[in-house]
């Protein structure tokens, strides 16, 4: 059989447009972002950074939220689990890549039990930079790169012992 020169998404004419599943996660980002800066986001929107990946289409999120503590208003750590939206599995899933470290846009559904999250849209980095400049006290550990380099400041250092040559014994 004759190889397919004429068509396929990797095709000359398609090679550089932007999948409908991109164009979808990068409407739902941009609104959001525009809808902060409007001071007019609707309540239950957080964005977060993906510390693990669960199985099953859902990731462990980590993000923080401001919550008034003994009348003093502070950001609080939390840690959720989120499935992906539909649109964002199957063949989807190859352009709107979900990693570990990823910065993620997530809702909260209004459902009991596990479903209480679900996650809407994957920053891509100009996104993030833009949300980085909208959101002034953001909290840093969103935007950490996974591979990045912990500095340890403490732990045990254990003292290496002497070996004993069996011969002079």
């Amino acid at each position: 059989m004759p190889r397919n020169m004429t068509g396929g998404s990797g095709h000359r004419s398609q090679c550089n447009s932007e999948s409908n599943k991109t164009k979808m996660n990068n409407k739902i980002c941009d609104t959001m972002l525009d809808e902060l800066t409007d001071n007019t986001l609707a309540p239950g929107i957080f964005v977060g950074r993906v510390t693990r990946r669960l199985g099953d289409g859902r990731m462990e999120i980590f993000y923080t939220e401001k919550e008034t503590i003994q009348g003093k208003e502070r950001n609080v750590e939390k840690t959720i689990q989120a499935p992906i939206r539909g649109g964002m599995r199957g063949r989807g899933k190859k352009d709107v890549w979900i990693d570990v470290g990823s910065v993620v846009l997530f809702e909260e559904t209004g459902l009991k039990g596990m479903a209480t999250h679900r996650i809407m849209s994957v920053f891509s980095e100009s996104q993030i930079a833009r949300y980085r400049t909208v959101v002034k006290d953001a909290d840093p550990r969103l935007f950490v790169k996974a591979g990045a380099e912990i500095v340890d400041n403490g732990g045990i250092d254990f003292a290496e012992d002497d070996e004993v040559d069996v011969d002079d014994i």
